[in-house]
């Protein structure tokens, strides 16, 4: 079906793929594993022609123009996101009103297959939502619409590029059902991903990438063996692990957050609740997605919010964020002061550190890693106007402390997904907020980064004034800074209900 001889390539002055060679067979289902910047989503940009490189590909006749190779990726999601919100942009300066895309628009743009369309959405969850303009879906819910277009085009060959992030625990399983059934019915699937677990029993050959280079290929039982995987994501020579307990690390973490800034946090007293929720509504036409709803956040307390696609946690958490106008509508009181009563928006945001999908989708911005984070400091996506030193070696502690300094002069927008997680994680707590939103803050993390994130944010919540609300849906995500749970459980009559703990 395809085959490379000493395929390599560059981005600027920096090699990614280094004398790659590969080939597969029509029918065969791969896993292409790696960990993060691997270069894993760079073969298969190479390999659908859309990035330059060097030595030889061969594809065969019946792939070879590309229009039966469906391909699922987040940079998908970035380019519909993208065009969503220039609409947004093109309304608010011409004020001539512009058509948002529907979930059911995008699957079937012609129409013409409506029925199937209904089919895939009621396996995937989203049926309810599919006339709901896209610009309003969670990340989740995009991620299963982009995955529902692509089974609907009929492909030779459907390339999935890390497709369990994001999804709910039901969706996940989904997915692996439908991606065995189709793998059963012949179709090839190559299944991108940093995590060996998500590979289905019908995937039978393995390709692991570590730095740029082939680490190991063949059979899935040659391939997936301790040996092996411990190699491939063992760090390289040299590197350090976080460890979150010795000496050495709290000596980092007194320069991440100096104690001048923590005695400065003490003193500036903040009100007994922080966050405060009474009787709060919030719908988009005709679908409710919070009502009545009651919620507070004491001084002290770190939060663990569950619940599956399209609950309304994304939802819950624009509302605390400045990014929902319904929350002027609401009685939300944040820090102690009703939303709506004179605060700007970065008013909010300055006291607010965030990571999530959604931000990590509409941060675009060609600019240095270290302009990322600096830009913690003034809540912007983008860089424009000047650090000063004692910022500028705040953010450089930061990514020291999490080990990829060296990507500090790097394009943000050339790295991988893992490593642009990283790069925002470090940019939500650089001005060491009073509160820290993390919104699946380990999604597209390999198994080295997770367990690093998780260690340090377990340190934050149980070393510093910085308050949590940790949203996830994994429930390998164990976290001893966590004191209570919000979970958003379906009831009854269909909505989703809150339950705390």
């Amino acid at each position: 079906m395809i085959s490379l001889h000493k395929v390599s390539n560059r981005l600027w002055d920096k090699p990614i793929l280094k004398n790659i060679n590969w080939s597969t067979d029509l029918g065969q289902s791969w896993a292409i594993l790696g960990p993060n910047g691997a270069g894993k989503s760079t073969l298969i940009k190479v390999i659908l022609g859309q990035l330059p490189y060097c030595g030889t590909i061969k594809r065969d006749a019946q792939i070879s123009t590309f229009d039966k190779i469906a391909y699922v990726s987040l940079e998908q999601q970035k380019i519909l996101v993208a065009r969503e919100e220039k609409k947004d942009r093109y309304e608010e300066y011409s004020g001539k009103e512009q058509h948002s895309l529907s979930g059911h628009e995008f699957i079937d743009p012609e129409g013409m297959q409506t029925e199937k369309v209904l089919e895939t959405a009621e396996q995937l969850g989203i049926a309810a939502i599919l006339e709901k303009p896209l610009r309003h879906f969670s990340n989740g819910e995009t991620r299963k619409t982009i995955i529902a277009k692509a089974l609907l085009a009929n492909p030779r060959l459907l390339i999935l590029d890390e497709p369990f992030d994001g999804l709910d625990s039901a969706s996940s399983k989904w997915l692996s059902q439908s991606i065995s059934g189709l793998i059963q019915s012949g179709l090839a699937i190559w299944l991108v991903s940093h995590r060996f677990e998500e590979l289905v029993p019908e995937i039978e050959h393995v390709l692991c990438l570590k730095s740029g280079k082939i680490f190991a290929q063949g059979l899935r039982s040659e391939v997936l063996n301790a040996e092996i995987m411990e190699g491939l994501y063992s760090e390289d020579d040299g590197a350090k692990t976080l460890q979150i307990n010795t000496e050495s690390t709290e000596e980092k973490f007194e320069r991440l957050i100096p104690q001048n800034v923590l005695e400065a946090t003490a003193a500036n007293k903040k009100p007994p609740c922080i966050i405060r929720m009474r009787n709060v509504n919030v719908r988009y036409g005709e679908n409710v997605v919070l009502e009545n709803f009651n919620w507070s956040v004491n001084q002290g307390e770190n939060w663990k919010i569950v619940g599956p696609n399209g609950a309304g946690k994304s939802t819950l958490l624009s509302l605390i964020s400045g990014d929902n106008l319904q929350a002027y509508a609401n009685q939300i009181y944040l820090f102690g002061k009703r939303r709506g009563t004179g605060e700007s928006v970065w008013d909010i945001k300055q006291r607010i550190g965030l990571v999530s999908p959604e931000f990590q989708v509409r941060y675009r911005e060609a600019i240095s890693v270290l302009k990322v984070v600096l830009s913690g400091f003034f809540d912007t996506i983008g860089f424009y106007q000047a650090a000063s030193e004692s910022q500028k070696r705040t953010a450089l502690n930061w990514l020291n402390f999490l080990e990829i300094n060296e990507l500090a002069e790097q394009d943000y927008t050339r790295l991988s997904y893992g490593q642009q997680r990283l790069i925002l994680i470090a940019r939500a707590m650089v001005k060491s907020p009073p509160l820290l939103i993390l919104d699946e803050p380990c999604q597209g993390l390999d198994s080295t980064n997770r367990n690093r994130v998780l260690e340090l944010i377990d340190h934050i919540g149980l070393n510093s004034a910085t308050q949590i609300l940790y949203v996830t849906h994994s429930a390998t995500d164990q976290l001893n800074c966590l004191s209570h749970e919000l979970r958003f459980e379906i009831s009854k009559d269909g909505n989703f209900r809150p339950h705390i703990s």
